[in-house]
Formats: C-alpha cells, structure tokens, sequence
C-alpha cells in the first residue's frame, strides 16, 4: 500500500450565507446565558466566561434554549459537508454560525469521525484522506477550555482500489481497500495511529493482502480482526473474522462465522458485527479472543448498520426497509421501531443517547424515544429521495442538534430537537451531501447535558 503526501492550500472564508430553510418552521430564540471559559488559539480569555452587556449571551454564542437544558460543548462542535459531485469541503463552525472554510477532498467522498473528534476522514473511490478539525480540549475538571485553528485536509493520503468500510477505534483509524475496482488488485486492511497524524512521519500499519472482498478491520485490544473472504462470492460480503498480530500473522481464526459481514459498533468491552445470521460480538479476555452470537429475532431481515453510544448497553440497528432495533447484547431481548418510510440514515443522539434521530426516505426527521419504543416527533426537513439516490441528503448530530444536508437546495439544515424546527440553514452551493461532526469526543462525560464539567 502506497501512501502518498501532497500538499494543500489554505482555507478560505467564503460567506455563510445563512437564511430560514424550507419545511419547517423557525425556532424561536430564549436567553442562554452560558458560564463556559472559551479560549481561541492566540487570544487567551482566561478561566472566566465573557458576556455581551444586557443580552443574558455569551460572547460569540447562542440562545436557542435555556441554560439549564443547553451544555456547552456544542461550541466546540465543527459540521463538516462534503459535496456529492465534487471534492469541495465547507466547515461550519456551531459557534461562530457561519461556515469557516471551504476545503478540497480531490472528489466526492464518504466521511466518517474519529473517536476522539479530532479528525475526520475522506474515503474517496480511490484515496483516504485526513482532514483536521481544528478544535482542542483542554479538561480542567471543573471547566473545559476550547482551543481553535483554521481546519486543513492534511497532506498524507492513503491511494489504494476501492476503499471502503472505515472504523475508528482505541486511538486506530482503520480503512479497508476493497481490492474489487478496476486491475483486480487485492483487499487490504490500512491502519493509522491517530494521535501521530500530527507527526512529520505518522505511524501507519498495513496488514497481508488478502482476496478482494467488502471487507473491515477492527483494532482490539493488542490484536486486530481482519475480516476474510467467501469462497464462492469473490469480491462479496466476508465470512467471517480471523485475529492478527500487529506484525501480520494469523493468530486464530474467530470461532463463530459470520457470512454476509457488514456493520460493527463497539458496544462494553466488546465488538458487534452484523451478520445475515445474527449479531456476532467479539471480545478478549486476558489474551484470548472471545466470541458468542445473537440471532436475530426474527427470521425476515437482518442488520448492515451497528450504533451504540457509552452510556447504553443496547445496540441500535437497522432491520428491513423501515425498521429500527434495540438489541440487548446481554440477552438478545429486542424492540422495533417501525416508520412510515424507508430510514436512510439513524444515529444516537451524542449526549446521553436517549433518543435515536432518522432521516426518512419521506424528507422527514423522526425523533425515537428509547425509553418508551415510540416515534416521539417528526417533521419534514427535505424534499423526498430515495436512499440509494447517489447524491442524496445526509444526517449528523451534535447534542441539541441535527444536522441535514439538502443536495437539491444547496443548504446544510440546523434542526433543532427539542421543537424539530429549523433554527438556521448555510448557503454552501452544489450538491452537499455527505456529513459529520468534528471536535465532539462522544467517550468525554462533558458531552453530555447535566453532566460534571458544565
């Protein structure tokens, strides 16, 4: 695998353009009245929060809902949007409420967050590349300080045929390149150390080539999970995992399979795959690898997609067409929840994880109250699209927010969840498809609202 460094220009800071968006109706504004110390890269602020004199706001900040049900660290959140025909990037900055940069992938691209928030990453037809947020913490206990700089796609890239499945985990970005694009190259698990994305020369593993397939690697523990191919479906789904040393060998196989592999999510000291059988979660125990399997509750439809948040037990999934599921890993005890149109994109909310937020084939976002396995609230946010449209509208979530790209209109969408109203959208011209938030480390307690570090 080739890795090649290349360099890249820097951001520029076109106009937000920032209007009422369609569909849904304008929110209306309550004082905040935040106490958060912000500290911006070459103008310290201190420890003290700032307030603009008679407006009960921070400076900078926002009144979309009262004090004591807002928390802070949305400040520090970036919504990174990528266009569905072209390489453009556009950054917006939650606190600042405009877009901050405007960036270059090299084309359109599937982007994914990093468990730290640090990065995101760019997964192209035929490069990965890093994109820095910008965004920094510093965790004083009582209090948080949130450093700033301009975002920037890094000069490393990762070239490789048909990268595909992406998986951050225990400070590893993992991609797998496919191997199933033109020249019949063969499959390959990459991995990259995530904190040494910030070293001249970034720490950068890559696994034995194995038979093209839609495969996936997953750190775990002082092991990795490489997924291997069926042996009658070349270039299709995996059968299942095998478990390999930092240095490339094949330590075991894991003892259960898992055919039609797609979709993981950490969930405990564990890790769920989806198989066309059941949920397969892999863990280790001292230094043995162990594995159990889940089937399904129902024999009609299986999972592809895996969510889970750190303060849940149970596991998120899609399940047919229109169908969500909660499933106990403990137990294997389910709940569905079924909308009223195709779900093509769902994720926890990053704060407690209370709720599971959709976006419907219908243009519709669906609110799903985890406590009671009901639809909560829904409201349109998007002319209707089909979920395998090629550029279609994307959904990421920061706490209090959703965010929905609308290709049609050219606009990112800020909705906010406690009354599903558009409380601002962004002008960012073309197709803006892709999404996902950067600067928000969903392990931190201080993401969540009521927690320690207000």
């Amino acid at each position: 695998m080739k890795r090649r460094n290349r360099g890249q220009d820097g951001a520029r800071r076109p106009s937000s353009g920032r209007r009422h968006g369609r569909g849904l109706a304008r929110e209306s504004r309550a004082s905040l009245g935040l106490a958060l110390s912000i500290t911006v890269l070459g103008a310290a602020l201190g420890c003290s929060s700032e307030a603009e004199p008679g407006t009960g706001k921070s400076a900078g900040g926002r009144a979309d809902a009262p004090e004591a049900e807002r928390h802070t660290s949305w400040r520090r959140a970036r919504v990174l949007v990528g266009d569905g025909r072209g390489g453009s990037l556009h950054v917006i900055d939650i606190e600042d409420e405009e877009v901050i940069a405007e960036l270059d992938a090299g084309g359109p691209a599937a982007l994914h967050g990093t468990e730290s928030g640090d990065y995101a990453v760019a997964v192209g037809a035929e490069e990965v590349r890093f994109i820095r947020s910008g965004v920094a913490i510093v965790d004083h206990t009582d209090h948080i300080h949130i450093y700033k700089s301009p975002p920037k796609v890094l000069d490393l890239s990762l070239p490789g045929a048909s990268p595909g499945a992406f998986v951050s985990r225990e400070a590893w970005l993992s991609i797998f390149f496919d191997g199933t694009g033109q020249g019949g190259a063969s499959a390959q698990a990459v991995l990259v150390k995530e904190p040494s994305l910030n070293a001249e020369e970034p720490e950068i593993l890559s696994l034995p080539p194995v038979e093209p397939h839609r495969g996936l690697a997953a750190p775990l523990g002082d092991t990795f999970l490489v997924s291997f191919p069926p042996e009658d479906e070349p270039g299709g789904l995996p059968l299942g995992l095998n478990v390999l040393s930092a240095g490339g060998e094949v330590l075991e196989g894991v003892s259960s399979p898992c055919p039609g592999l797609r979709g993981q999510a950490a969930i405990g000291e564990e890790i769920a795959f989806a198989c066309d059988d059941g949920l397969l979660l892999v863990g280790r125990d001292g230094g043995t690898t162990t594995a159990r399997k889940l089937s399904y509750p129902r024999a009609d439809a299986r999972s592809f997609t895996l969510r889970s948040h750190v303060e849940r037990t149970a596991l998120i999934g899609d399940f047919g067409e229109s169908t969500l599921i909660e499933i106990e890993p403990a137990d294997g005890a389910a709940r569905f929840f079924d909308l009223p149109a195709p779900v093509c994109h769902f994720e926890l909310e990053p704060g407690r994880g209370e709720q599971a937020i959709a976006l419907a084939a219908d243009g519709n976002v669906y609110v799903l109250d985890l406590a009671t396995a009901k639809i909560a609230a829904h409201a349109a946010a998007v002319p209707a699209f089909q979920c395998d449209d090629a550029v279609r509208p994307g959904l990421a979530l920061a706490p209090d927010y959703a965010y929905v790209t609308d290709p049609t209109g050219g606009e990112v969408h800020e909705i906010g969840l406690r009354s599903l109203t558009i409380t601002r959208s962004y002008q960012v011209g073309g197709a803006p498809s892709a999404v996902v938030m950067m600067g928000l480390n969903l392990k931190n307690v201080n993401v969540a609202p009521g927690a320690a570090h207000d």
